[in-house]
């Protein structure tokens, strides 16, 4: 068995009480068959209060106003306090903001960039990050339907995307689109289950050559007369996508109009560079590698690679221009700090709902809303 996670995971730590935010409010929190046992014969007025607490029919803990019914008034969990520390705890409050994906052969761990300190620890993080792997002695089990061979070329390529990422010498707006074409040009390999093709593929886009020929590509793109436009039209339809998903906070929808309604009023005086203060190339590296690490290789499961590129890519896009919209209503009070509440705010919304992680990739889907070059065209911050 091989096990993976970013070098930063280990650091993590909760900061409870603390925390500008809480993992406790805005979702159900599911609770395991293990913890719906033990919580059923818990003794005390405590274990009677914790019972009134539990919606048993949907295997959750009841809210109150958005928030979980156990989060007192100090942010901080009752059932922790009282119900004896970490080990009251349901599998769900304990493990998050972990995370685990299982392959065959293989799993992976990662940190929710839902969770503020986790959130920083991703944005913050002062090098490219590194993927640690360690593996157990022991027979990984087969699993029926599982395509090996796919997943081979899928790690492949997300290592080298991550080569390719983190290549802190090129302007990411390069760096981006690079990754984007890599995972359009596999899948079409992949639609007709020509791996090898797909290992040829990843040796080109490992060449001197192929940087220069996107440097070209990017330049002839940039020099059109319409790129303006495409890169505005780009934009505004991934911020229509976020406005079709469906909400789970309820300052999500006011939130997110705000910031529609600043970008309709077009660029501000000195924007690009206070941008480029607030999300500089190293933020969007971070951002686009957690995206890439988490989702890219499920595509073993659909063979859909590039939608899973798609998404990182707009999903990083869309927090940069939901931290643009913050700074055209108020430029003053903006700081780096913002990138990570735009972060977090997004992945609450997105990420912990597969209904909005599903529809965000099918609408994705629309070749020309998001044609290739429209996504090229929504890598920078305009022409240079």
């Amino acid at each position: 068995m091989r096990y993976v996670r970013p070098d930063y995971y280990d650091a993590f730590q909760c900061t409870a009480g603390s925390c500008p935010d809480t993992c406790c409010a805005g979702w159900q929190i599911r609770i395991d068959e293990k913890s719906l046992k033990r919580y059923s014969a818990m003794k005390g007025s405590f274990g009677s209060r914790l019972r009134n607490e539990i919606d048993w029919e949907n295997r959750c803990f009841r809210q109150y106003q958005g928030k979980c019914s156990l989060l007192n008034e100090e942010g901080l969990c009752d059932l922790y306090q009282e119900g004896g520390g970490e080990k009251a705890l349901c599998r769900t409050c304990h493990v998050f903001p972990r995370h685990a994906e299982e392959f065959q052969g293989v799993r992976e761990y990662s940190l929710s960039l839902s969770c503020p300190e986790a959130a920083k620890q991703i944005l913050m993080h002062p090098g490219p990050v590194r993927l640690l792997e360690r593996k157990k002695p022991g027979v990984s089990q087969r699993w029926p339907g599982f395509d090996s061979g796919l997943f081979r070329v899928l790690v492949k390529a997300r290592r080298l995307c991550f080569q390719i990422l983190q290549n802190r010498e090129k302007p990411w707006r390069l760096r981006a689109v690079m990754v984007l074409a890599l995972a359009h040009d596999l899948q079409g390999r992949i639609r007709r289950n020509n791996y090898a093709a797909g290992e040829e593929l990843l040796r080109r886009y490992k060449t001197e050559k192929a940087w220069s020929w996107f440097e070209r590509k990017l330049w002839e793109l940039e020099e059109r007369e319409a790129f303006t436009g495409l890169r505005q039209d780009t934009l505004r339809h991934l911020l229509a996508v976020l406005k079709n998903l469906r909400p789970l906070r309820e300052d999500w929808k006011p939130y997110l109009r705000g910031v529609l309604q600043a970008q309709s009023r077009g660029e501000r005086s000195g924007e690009q560079e206070a941008m480029r203060a607030l999300f500089p190339d190293e933020t969007a590296e971070q951002l686009m590698a957690y995206f890439v690490y988490v989702y890219f290789c499920g595509a073993v499961y659909d063979g859909n690679a590039w939608g899973k590129m798609k998404f990182a890519f707009a999903s990083v896009i869309c927090i940069r221009e939901l931290l643009r919209g913050r700074w055209r209503q108020d430029p003053e009070g903006v700081s780096k700090e913002w990138a990570i509440r735009a972060a977090c705010r997004y992945s609450r919304e997105v990420e912990h709902l597969d209904e909005n992680l599903l529809g965000m990739e099918r609408m994705l889907g629309d070749e020309k809303q998001f044609s290739l070059e429209g996504l090229f065209s929504a890598a920078g911050e305009g022409k240079r």
